[in-house]
């Protein structure tokens, strides 16, 4: 079954930002799209980049070793064929959550 897990506080992650947390043992890029924020599987399959420290370029986030550029909603790669896991994320008052299966 499905839940929301808390994952960050919002004044954690900075508009046009990205946050590594860890979630279960996944490392999870969390990032903050002037006030909407989206979850990735932090590490680029291509070259084990750590997402969540690349730069956003609109709802993209650029891998910052081979420059690899993501989709921030649905983890579909455009320069490449390669893909990273998205999870649904939301805000609840001061919380960022994000559901887990």
């Amino acid at each position: 079954m499905a839940e929301w897990v808390k994952v960050a506080t919002v004044s954690e992650i900075p508009p046009s930002r990205g946050k590594r947390v860890e979630v279960r043992g996944l490392a999870v890029a969390i990032f903050n799209l002037d006030g909407q924020f989206f979850a990735l599987e932090d590490t680029c399959p291509r070259d084990a980049g750590s997402l969540s420290e690349g730069d956003l370029f609109g709802d993209l986030v650029q891998c910052p070793v081979e420059a690899c550029k993501y989709e921030l909603a649905t983890g579909n790669c455009i320069t490449f064929d390669a893909r990273v896991q998205a999870f649904e994320a939301r805000v609840e008052g001061p919380d960022v959550k994000i559901k887990l299966d």
